[in-house]
């Protein structure tokens, strides 16, 4: 039987949830209700390998019935995997209550205030000076800080982060992590580290490109999402209007500690997302001496096509795994290695300036984001086998109107939810003409 997706208008407005089925055989079909600035939750499956896997926000319940009763899934984190050998059952999700609702349950903004000596961490890692001829011996510690999030108070470890970032951000990358015992009951249950995309700097572009303000945050928060919606593996991601307050001591007469607010962008750490798939994540030293790595050729294929609509050129993705830049591993639990993209705020969907890589004689009359985007598709329709370049066009043609409705309804500011609808109408428009028998060399 083929898996079908159910979404009944009346039943899903009385629930205030969106519903599928799941079982045993057949492809998925996907759906993905319109999305509204007032609905908080999302429910989407697919079928991947002999599992579906169900993406969604706040919280599982399931049924043998489309009637019910309806019982939370225990212990479900998004994606919630399922094998293929369970019988049919139904799938919705659930809003939660406010007091107990898991970090990535939904979408909203979140506010926080963290307190911390942010100042005198920043100075240890010489954040927003560039390496120069004599690069400078940046110290990454982690530090006690405090987080405050409505009636919620609990101590956290913080620490910078970023390698080309920390050149050019004098507001680096934070990473968070949170003992067992500090986040049970709490909802930090599930999210013991979360990496935090800050807004970098007060405005302006950094020498590498870089978009030096809160507005990149929420920009690269949309792309995270559409990357899920895709069907990709993804950290979970949300938006945060955070107070952040320094306390770092200070001796030096007239100076003061400060106190800012800004827009961010909180995710899973790839440790997260490791555990989440029954896996484990491979260190930076790992991901560095890799070699032989046999990704699936299918998902390095389709990951090209995404960071293509994305503007992206800050990666390497080998199918060899042997000079991996910008992209964690997972090993499963059946020694496969899975890759999984990120750090987007280089991309043109973030920054707004395209970075031109095609040829300088290669189509010179279009405009620049088309130029590379047609670039950077045709080289990859020419690389690799037709049936996966076939496979990752249908991916992203069945699910454009899902992406178009993210945008819409994405907590973005005007200037970027223009961006990204131009990075779809271009993308859309050359992958539609892109016709892999011409350009694939014979030979």
């Amino acid at each position: 039987m083929k898996t079908s997706v159910i979404l009944p208008k009346l039943l899903c407005q009385i629930l205030g949830a969106s519903l599928v089925t799941a079982n045993a055989a057949g492809s998925s079909n996907i759906s993905l209700p319109t999305p509204t600035q007032s609905s908080s939750v999302i429910i989407n499956i697919m079928r991947e390998a002999d599992t579906n896997r169900i993406i969604y926000s706040g919280g599982l319940q399931s049924a043998t019935n489309v009637s019910g009763p309806w019982t939370d899934v225990a212990g479900a984190v998004s994606p919630h995997m399922l094998n293929l050998d369970r019988p049919q059952r139904f799938y919705r999700t659930r809003e939660f209550r406010a007091e107990d609702q898991p970090i990535f349950a939904n979408r909203s903004v979140v506010n926080w205030t963290l307190a911390a000596p942010f100042q005198s961490n920043f100075d240890r890692a010489f954040a927003g000076l560039p390496d120069g001829i004599f690069p400078p011996r940046r110290e990454t510690p982690y530090f006690a800080a405090f987080l405050t999030m409505g009636k919620l108070e609990i101590p956290v470890e913080m620490r910078v982060r970023g390698n080309s970032s920390l050149q050019e951000c004098p507001f680096p990358k934070l990473k968070m992590k949170i003992a067992k015992s500090t986040r049970q009951g709490t909802s930090f249950e599930d999210a013991r580290e979360i990496k935090i995309g800050t807004h970098c700097a007060e405005g302006g572009h950094g020498n590498i490109g870089r978009l030096r303000d809160e507005r990149a945050t929420y920009r690269e928060a949309l792309a995270y999402e559409i990357m899920e919606f895709l069907g990709f593996t993804s950290p979970r991601v949300r938006r945060v209007r955070i107070e952040y307050r320094d306390t770092s001591p200070t001796n030096e007469l007239g100076s003061t500690q400060w106190q800012v607010t800004r827009n961010a962008v909180i995710l899973d750490d790839v440790e997260v997302v490791g555990q989440r798939l029954g896996g484990v994540s491979l260190t930076d030293e790992e991901v560095a001496a890799l070699k032989g790595a046999h990704f699936d050729e299918q998902l390095v294929s389709d990951l090209k096509l995404f960071h293509a609509f994305l503007g992206n050129w800050d990666f390497e993705l080998p199918v060899d795994g042997q000079g991996l830049r910008n992209t964690e591993v997972v090993r499963l639990a059946d020694g496969k290695l899975l890759p999984v993209a990120g750090d987007f705020d280089l991309a043109s969907w973030v920054t707004e300036e395209v970075r031109l890589r095609a040829p300088r004689d290669y189509q010179p009359e279009l405009a620049a984001l088309e130029r590379n985007m047609r670039f950077d598709v045709e080289q990859l329709s020419a690389q690799v086998k037709p049936e996966l370049f076939s496979a990752g066009k249908l991916r992203f043609m069945s699910r454009r109107a899902g992406i178009e409705s993210l945008i819409h309804s994405a907590e973005i500011d005007d200037a970027g939810r223009t961006n990204a609808i131009k990075h779809v109408t271009t993308f859309f428009s050359i992958l539609e003409t892109t016709q892999q028998s011409v350009l694939r060399d014979p030979d």
